[in-house]
């Protein structure tokens, strides 16, 4: 079985988890009055399924106490609702709430099971229903998650949930015995569970939760608290109007050889192509309204500044434009961080596009030329630009290859 949960954009989660309580049958109780998550599934409309059970004229008696009856509006329902769904006894909106059409979902489920047809499921039920369910539950929403579910041995419970870097998740089982968890990411990788019982998310992608039963099916209550961390920021800070290095500003428009000198002294060396580094020194170029340009890269920066041309002698020696690639190597020849050089909002070349969005929102719009896709930052000091290696516009998960501070237009 499996459910997922939504962020922004990118479901950009802040969870805070609060758990139900359990009934004496061990299975959690059928009147918890925690407001579910919404779901946009269509409008509630029960329909037999042909594709389950054969029904028979022997009828199972309920196993013990209902877990779910009409009336109710908890997790248990919602759970119901999604296996009812994924066994095709019902096209119902997930929302927990226990109205007509979930009712006869779960009597024409009964019936095609060759259970008592009472419209009150049992966890015999629930265990049957989900071991016919194939789909991995999402879950969706901000705010409160709590899960209800069905695992068995070589039948865990699968939930899948979009999840931020630099995120941190809890969950909580308060009901059911005997089960484990593990987390992975949509790349394979297991994610470590850390010693105060946490996940720590380091990139953004989707991530499969397994709630495995290695002894019997088992009915199961978890709160999932997921935890938006704040991104750590470089220091080397990216800005639509400059670059600023440990609170020091070099502001686009600040003199040429004193933004030059003061680059160099931070990062502890000189020009020297071992580093990949060079210097260009003023120079002209063909196109007139060009002349006079230099040009610095250094360990992933590239800096462009002005400097006088024919046309326009009086002009001064400007820095005029900066773009950050991604690190490479100090003076030592160490790797520099990944986050060394970020935006304020702690966003770096490698992070995603879901990532810019959590941090950013509705301020960066998309844009592009006819080879490049690209974000676009504004505010009253200028413009950042953030680039994505693809030719098509870039997913949730495209990474960011370039952050500049304009835009290419053809």
């Amino acid at each position: 079985m499996r459910r997922t949960i939504r962020r922004p954009a990118l479901w950009v989660i802040g969870l805070t988890v609060v758990l139900a309580s359990c009934g004496d049958s061990g299975a959690p109780p059928a009147t918890t009055t925690t407001a579910p998550v919404a779901t946009t599934s269509s409008t509630e409309a029960a329909t037999t399924s042909l594709s389950t059970t054969t029904s028979t004229s022997t009828t199972t008696p309920p196993s013990g106490p209902p877990l779910a009856v009409e009336g109710d509006r908890n997790e248990i329902v919602e759970a119901f609702q999604f296996l009812l769904n994924c066994n095709d006894f019902g096209d119902l909106t997930v929302d927990g709430v226990f109205g007509p059409a979930t009712l006869a979902a779960v009597e024409a489920a009964q019936e095609t099971l060759g259970r008592e047809v009472n419209g009150a499921p049992d966890e015999e039920t629930m265990a049957e229903l989900s071991r016919s369910c194939s789909e991995n539950r999402r879950l969706e929403g901000e705010g409160v998650v709590i899960v209800v579910g069905n695992a068995a041995p070589e039948d865990p419970e699968m939930l899948s949930a979009a999840l931020l870097s630099d995120s941190t998740m809890a969950i909580t089982i308060t009901t059911g015995t005997g089960l484990t968890v593990t987390v992975t990411g949509a790349d394979g990788s297991e994610v470590p569970l850390q010693d105060d019982s946490t996940w720590v998310i380091d990139t953004t992608q989707d991530y499969l939760i397994e709630v495995a039963s290695p002894t019997g099916p088992v009915t199961f209550a978890l709160t999932v608290e997921v935890t938006t961390g704040v991104p750590e920021t470089g220091d080397w800070i990216l800005a639509t109007d400059g670059v600023t290095y440990r609170g020091t500003e070099l502001a686009l428009g600040a003199d040429a050889q004193t933004v030059i000198d003061q680059v160099f002294d931070f990062l502890g060396h000189g020009v020297r192509g071992a580093y990949d580094e060079f210097d260009t020194d003023w120079y002209t170029i063909t196109d007139p309204s060009d002349m006079g340009l230099r040009g610095i890269s250094i360990e992933g920066f590239a800096f462009l500044f002005f400097g006088p041309d024919p046309n326009n002698p009086d002009r001064p020696e400007t820095f005029v434009r900066h773009r950050f690639v991604g690190p490479t190597v100090d003076a030592a020849g160490d790797p520099r961080p990944d986050n060394y050089a970020t935006t304020a909002e702690g966003i770096t070349v490698g992070d995603t596009l879901a990532d810019l969005k959590a941090a950013y929102g509705s301020r960066v719009t998309s844009g592009g030329n006819s080879e490049e896709s690209y974000y676009r930052l504004t505010d009253s000091g200028g413009e950042l630009c953030f680039y994505f290696d693809t030719p098509d516009e870039p997913t949730d998960y495209s990474p960011i290859s370039e952050i500049a501070s304009e835009c290419r237009t053809d």
